[in-house]
């Protein structure tokens, strides 16, 4: 039975041959391809289609971001995760905007990575740990006052969101906790839990962190 099939892109030749090393002996995963700069990525997935990307950001000529545009445009269902030193919330913003799937901090330990390959590669978005809270934080800023919800974050077009759900879903991604959803709504806590259990079902995810992701790619489709 074949791996995953994984392609690694960033223009640094040890980090290349670190992340073969640290990769290569993960019986799941297949390397079959390493790439210096986004042109080379490009050229690559026109012959061969990776199941998983990792792609650095910062490259010359085409950064991986406006890459990830690229090749998710053409092939929709490839999972990318940008694995790179930038720890800020635009940059996140922006690769799922582009249509990543993950977001991952180079210093990421081996474990780490793999198991964020294996996610993605089951179609699970991934955001790196330490970036959870400031992704939250910058979208609930953007989100203060009119929220345009997109229809295409409900992934069942039979599960539709109902009324009470689209208003937990709002409240959510203003940033406010179980807690102050409950007061606002005057639902239990546990409550507001079912209804966002019931959300992320519909949307496809398995978190706040996961929902708020998806918004952020959804809208940058709109």
């Amino acid at each position: 039975m074949s791996g995953i099939k994984l392609l690694i892109v960033d223009d640094h030749p040890m980090i290349r041959e670190g992340l073969v090393a640290m990769l290569g002996s993960s019986k799941d995963l297949d390397i079959i391809g390493c790439c210096s700069n986004a042109q080379e990525a490009l050229e690559f997935v026109r012959n061969t289609v990776p199941d998983v990307i990792l792609m650095d950001i910062n490259m010359q000529k085409m950064n991986g971001i406006e890459a990830t545009r690229e090749i998710t445009a053409q092939i929709p269902g490839i999972k990318v995760i940008m694995l790179t030193i930038y720890e800020d919330a635009e940059s996140v913003r922006l690769s799922l905007q582009a249509g990543a799937i993950g977001y991952v901090l180079k210093q990421a330990t081996q474990e780490k990575l793999v198991e964020s390959i294996r996610q993605a590669y089951r179609g699970e978005t991934i955001i790196d740990s330490a970036l959870i809270d400031q992704l939250v934080s910058d979208y609930a800023r953007m989100a203060q006052g009119s929220l345009n919800l997109p229809r295409s974050i409900i992934k069942d077009d039979n599960k539709s969101l109902t009324p009470r759900e689209d208003e937990i879903l709002k409240y959510l991604c203003e940033g406010l906790s179980n807690k102050e959803i409950s007061a606002i709504t005057h639902l239990a806590v546990d409550t507001v839990k079912t209804h966002l259990r019931s959300i992320y079902r519909k949307m496809g995810v398995k978190s706040r962190s996961q929902a708020i992701s998806e918004m952020i790619r959804q809208q940058g489709k709109i």
